[in-house]
């Protein structure tokens, strides 16, 4: 795509490839939330999109990923990435920074259809994620936060040696939450990049969209 220069972006793993969806596979990601991402009665996510009915989840990934790529600037990014496994889609991995070539500083976040869990692609899709920072974009830190009960993503994170950097309160609905924020630093990185091999394709083509 000539004038989404993102489009041009590749992370394979192992098992996965990861790159931002065509319209159709934007709606197939969309019909993978309708099915389930977490059990009901359990929120998982500050902003409760998984929780409503099926068609209001998959509404709420459309309108998202459109937002997104709407908002994107240079120094306000949210890369949104559909996964696939043997070409099906099967969830969603973030990579979003502020300011990112003063601060140095990435977040992540991602999603897997419930049928899909359980099967040790978090671990993979996260570090697409990071080599994506680290190594492709050369960021210094990138953070992480899970609720407390959230034990599946903070799992993930003690995987890449992350370290405990903070709780925060957090309010959904009207129900009381507790986030763990946890962060990894490059020099955490440089041991644990080996855990999952991670090549990544296209990044020349749409570096000057992330800094």
């Amino acid at each position: 795509m000539r004038h989404w220069p993102p489009a041009a972006l590749r992370l394979v793993t192992p098992d996965l490839v990861l790159r931002l969806p065509t319209d159709r596979e934007l709606d197939d990601l969309a019909q993978v939330a309708a099915g389930g991402v977490h059990p009901d009665g359990v929120v998982c996510f500050p902003q409760p999109w998984a929780s409503g009915t099926p068609a209001e989840r998959a509404r709420n990934v459309v309108q998202n990923h459109w937002w997104a790529r709407g908002d994107w600037a240079r120094d306000n990014w949210r890369l949104l990435l559909a996964v696939f496994h043997c070409d099906q889609v099967i969830g969603q991995q973030n990579l979003s920074a502020r300011d990112f070539t003063v601060t140095g500083e990435a977040r992540t976040g991602f999603w897997l259809g419930q049928r899909f869990q359980g099967r040790g692609y978090g671990t993979q899709m996260r570090a697409a994620a990071l080599t994506l920072a680290f190594d492709g974009l050369g960021a210094d830190r990138v953070t992480s936060t899970a609720f407390a009960h959230n034990l599946s993503s903070r799992a993930v994170s003690s995987k890449f040696g992350y370290r405990p950097n903070g709780v925060h309160r957090v309010a959904v609905g009207t129900s009381l939450v507790e986030a763990h924020e946890e962060v990894l630093e490059r020099a955490s990185w440089l041991s644990a990049r080996e855990l999952v091999p991670v090549e990544i394709v296209g990044l020349a083509a749409c570096l000057g969209s992330f800094r």
